[in-house]
């Protein structure tokens, strides 16, 4: 006998009650919570495209520097010309992505726009920030070159100094919402007289919104999630004083090692200790955030939920 055929909508509810089922089945929640706005962006649906851009990222600023430097550094060439090379190669990615954001954020249309801004050229606060360390960067890795023979520990500097950059922002920023200051100028989707929100905060809006596509709605959505959240909240806190901390563990230390060990090692140092602290965070982080999200959850369903102030 044949089977009744099921309607694709009706299939598509099966499938989509399967999930739903699952997730419960698996966190003991449903996927969806009534009142908690939803964060519709889900990394390993572009895992892909990460892995691409993070693997060229890495490539950059850490393996390329280093190999190129240790490969050709006992060759015939002159010091000099071997961190011309290297120079050479330093920003491509980088710049390709910063590129990308500006087409973005100037488009007529305004899906990718910080809220509330009216004017095409109303780039965000991270677009600011990346564009403040691409220029020192850029400044430390050409001037230090110039030489006919090149200082080694001074262009061993660049991504340690960024980091410490971003570290101090953090701190910055994190002081000031402990502190209730209000936003001395628009900072991204946070209007000039709203309370300064912690700065991972503002770079997650942006990197997701902007370079991960997902436009206003996301901008939206992270507002309303945050507002009605406590425990959205405090993670948000959380891990801007834990990424504020290791930035300027790292930073700070890797500088003092550039100046105290041999040169050859230095170089070393100051391209592949950033690497190691991001690969440990990041992972730090991917476990932290999973599983403050599921107590959140249970918060929410079991717990009365206060907005923000």
């Amino acid at each position: 006998m044949r089977k009744p055929q099921v309607p694709p909508t009706r299939q598509n509810d099966s499938a989509k009650d399967a999930t739903n089922a699952t997730a419960a089945t698996t966190t003991g929640l449903p996927e969806e919570l009534p009142g908690l706005p939803r964060l519709n962006y889900n990394l390993w649906d572009h895992k892909i495209k990460l892995s691409i851009f993070g693997g060229l990222l890495v490539l950059e600023s850490s393996i390329l520097p280093i190999a190129l430097f240790y490969g050709l550094r006992y060759s015939s060439l002159r010091i000099g010309l071997i961190f011309a090379v290297i120079t050479s190669f330093f920003g491509i990615v980088t710049g390709i992505e910063y590129g990308f954001r500006i087409l973005k954020l100037i488009n007529k249309k305004d899906t990718y726009r910080p809220l509330g801004t009216t004017s095409r050229w109303s780039f965000d606060y991270t677009h600011h920030t990346l564009g403040l360390g691409y220029f020192y960067m850029s400044g430390i890795l050409i001037g230090a070159s110039v030489p006919h023979t090149p200082p080694i520990r001074p262009l061993a500097m660049p991504v340690s100094v960024m980091l410490i950059q971003g570290g101090l922002q953090l701190v910055v920023h994190g002081w000031m919402h402990a502190r209730r200051v209000p936003a001395p100028f628009r900072i991204s989707s946070t209007a000039k007289g709203e309370r300064v929100p912690p700065l991972i905060y503002t770079f997650i809006e942006d990197v997701i919104a902007v370079d991960g596509n997902a436009g206003k709605e996301y901008r939206m959505a992270l507002r309303e999630r945050y507002a009605v959240s406590s425990r959205f909240r405090r993670l948000l806190v959380q891990m801007n004083w834990f990424w504020a901390a290791g930035a300027l563990f790292d930073g700070i230390g890797t500088l003092v090692v550039i100046w105290t060990v041999p040169e050859v090692v230095a170089y070393g140092v100051g391209w592949g200790s950033p690497l190691v602290f991001l690969i440990i965070w990041v992972w730090i982080t991917l476990v932290w955030v999973r599983r403050s999200l599921r107590e959140e959850k249970r918060q929410w369903v079991g717990v009365e939920h206060k907005p923000a102030l």
